[in-house]
């Protein structure tokens, strides 16, 4: 990456996810892949993804929004708005809104390459594809990330 990447509010990338939705506000294409960062929007009750490790990136969070509720190996910890969790690779983790309001928190990928995985949860829920847990483990493992039972 040599040159600055500004990008306007109402550049993200849209994308479905199987509750809520992801927003691209930085890809990997735009930072010679040393970072992404996507915005996930979520409503209650919502699981916004089954204990997962990486392998290939970390993963930093932010909340913006309302509460989310991290499941670490040792226990689930509720964030608010402005807190940050920080998974190295490697590390089990997840995340569910269990509050009675909607979510909102950034993905932080280093370096970047995951977005790739909501882009196809994307595409995948327009053709009017099921996502059972089968299914997200296999696109998972297409990016160096183990679903755990």
């Amino acid at each position: 990456m040599t040159d600055i990447v500004l990008n306007a509010a109402e550049d993200a990338e849209r994308l479905r996810a199987p509750a809520g939705e992801y927003l691209v506000r930085l890809s990997g294409d735009q930072t010679g892949g040393s970072i992404a960062i996507v915005e996930y929007v979520f409503p209650p009750g919502a699981l916004g993804a089954a204990p997962h490790i990486h392998h290939g990136h970390e993963e930093h969070f932010q909340v913006l929004d309302g509460e989310v509720t991290f499941d670490l190996a040792d226990r689930a910890v509720a964030v608010g708005a402005g807190g940050t969790v920080s998974v190295p690779k490697g590390v089990a983790h997840g995340f569910r809104n269990a509050s009675d309001d909607w979510a909102r928190c950034l993905f932080i990928l280093t370096p970047a390459g995951y977005e790739n995985y909501f882009r196809e949860i994307h595409r995948a829920l327009e053709r009017g594809e099921e996502l059972d847990p089968e299914r997200l483990a296999r696109l998972r493992a297409a990016y160096d990330t183990v679903t755990l039972p």
